[in-house]
């Protein structure tokens, strides 16, 4: 009898969850009838004007407008912090734990931070005050709109949005915002830690990254959702030479700055060997079939004429940096007065290795580029190698070009290495797939504004960035229900 009862219940118990998952399902929110409100458009504004900026100093980090900027989330987003746990942390970073439906299965985590890069020095450049979160002919001014407040708010925005529906995640999701991304990633660094001493491990990590490119690729037409599967390493080396000071009415053949130049010409000059292969060539594989016939066939034959693609990628910046590890001389310090010999001369060197490239590679190169023993080198110690790469059958990117396919259907989804440096990096024990993606269209005007100088969002696609966060939270269930 009692397992007859039992059998009873068991059945209800189906029944009933098959009709909670049919009522979910009808419950899908389209992105087409996602309807934003003009409060997204004004919390993003007042978002702007508070002066979290992150420096390496911590004493001047502006710790008051982070936590009055923490204040005004709670009140902006009730539901987001009805129905997410706060993780306490020691740093001004926040860490939100919204609970799945089924704790079986692994978490997922999505990445935004909070501070911004400083812009006071070129205030007078700007059109509009960089932190008066100024809203005019349909665009947001300020700084962060582009790099990365737009994504935090608009995640907060699609959570709040989605609750008011009684939408729950399949997977426990977490919420990380940094608050010292630009500079050295140590409130990341902690959420990371403390994911680590929980052993906790994550299905997909979205984090910042690359969006929808419009005309970045001349070769093809059409727009293109690049999707970050993995970014590359930073290294640092300080380059120095020392010589007998002197008046410069005698100079010796060679100063300390001529020598140090001379070095930093050859490494110039002879750059890390590209390589067409791995990520370079998976994201050229996705968007060939719409280039034009005579790239097509390059690119379709990259076995026979991969010489030429590496040649002709070498010539632009951007491309040249998906293909070698890449260095550039950021500052160079000698010399006190225009009449005396230095003593000493120092340039500081700065790499971004590609996958497969190591940073015990880089002092063995530089000193065989460099070939001068009175070039002393050393690699500073925050240096880490390329992330690893994330798969393409994996759930987070399915779900995430799904969500592409449907807010921006015209545009083409792809793989790309990130060139820059994301919290994400501080995670790679944490997960095999963490992705870098921000739905936001953007050209070359746009890029030139991230950390420039008149920094600003149209709202329509601040609004879309909204729509695809909410459809990216159903699809990622809607994936896991297959």
């Amino acid at each position: 009898m009692r397992f007859i009862c039992y059998f009873c219940l068991l059945l209800i118990s189906f029944s009933l969850q098959a009709q909670f998952l049919r009522k979910k399902k009808k419950k899908t929110i389209k992105y087409e009838n996602i309807i934003i409100s003009d409060s997204a458009t004004e919390h993003l504004s007042k978002a702007i004007q508070f002066e979290t900026v992150s420096k390496t100093d911590s004493l001047f980090f502006y710790t008051e407008e982070f936590q009055k900027f923490k204040a005004f989330l709670k009140e902006s987003y009730p539901l987001v912090f009805k129905n997410c746990t706060e993780i306490k942390l020691n740093s001004n970073a926040i860490l939100l734990k919204w609970e799945g439906t089924n704790t079986n299965l692994k978490p997922n985590l999505f990445m935004a931070h909070q501070d911004v890069v400083p812009a006071k020095q070129q205030a007078h450049e700007w059109r509009f005050p960089p932190f008066g979160g100024i809203i005019n002919e349909g665009r947001i001014y300020g700084r962060g709109t582009l790099d990365d407040k737009s994504s935090l708010i608009g995640l907060l925005e699609a959570t709040e949005y989605v609750l008011k529906f009684n939408y729950e995640p399949l997977r426990t999701t977490y919420f990380a915002f940094g608050d010292d991304e630009e500079t050295d990633g140590n409130g990341a660094k902690e959420i990371a830690n403390w994911f680590l001493s929980n052993k906790i491990e994550f299905e997909m990590i979205l984090d910042e990254g690359p969006g929808i490119g419009q005309d970045i690729i001349p070769e093809v037409g059409k727009p293109i959702s690049f999707i970050g599967i993995a970014e590359k390493g930073y290294a640092t080396a300080t380059l120095t030479v020392t010589q007998e000071s002197g008046h410069s009415s005698m100079p010796s053949k060679h100063t300390a700055i001529g020598i140090l130049s001379q070095a930093i010409a050859n490494i110039e000059n002879k750059p890390f060997k590209a390589h067409y292969h791995g990520l370079a060539k998976k994201m050229f594989d996705e968007i060939a079939s719409d280039m034009k016939f005579s790239h097509r066939l390059v690119f379709r034959n990259s076995w026979l004429f991969s010489g030429l693609i590496k040649k002709e990628l070498s010539k632009k910046y951007s491309t040249n940096a998906f293909i070698r590890t890449t260095a550039a001389t950021t500052i160079f310090n000698s010399g006190d007065s225009e009449n005396v010999l230095p003593h000493k001369a120092s340039a500081t060197i700065n790499f971004r290795l590609i996958p497969g490239d190591s940073i015990k590679d880089l002092v063995p190169y530089l000193n065989k580029v460099i070939n001068n023993p009175k070039v002393n080198v050393t690699l500073k110690e925050n240096a880490y190698n390329a992330s690893p790469v994330a798969k393409k059958k994996s759930i987070g990117y399915k779900a995430i070009a799904k969500s592409c396919q449907e807010l921006f259907p015209e545009a083409l989804v792809a793989p790309v290495l990130v060139i820059g440096s994301t919290d994400s990096r501080h995670f790679n024990l944490t997960c095999k797939n963490i992705l870098r993606f921000i739905p936001l269209r953007f050209n070359a005007s746009d890029l030139e504004k991230v950390h420039g100088v008149d920094e600003s969002v149209a709202i329509s696609n601040y609004q879309n960035m909204i729509r695809f966060y909410i459809r990216l939270f159903q699809n990622l269930n809607e994936i896991d229900l297959k």
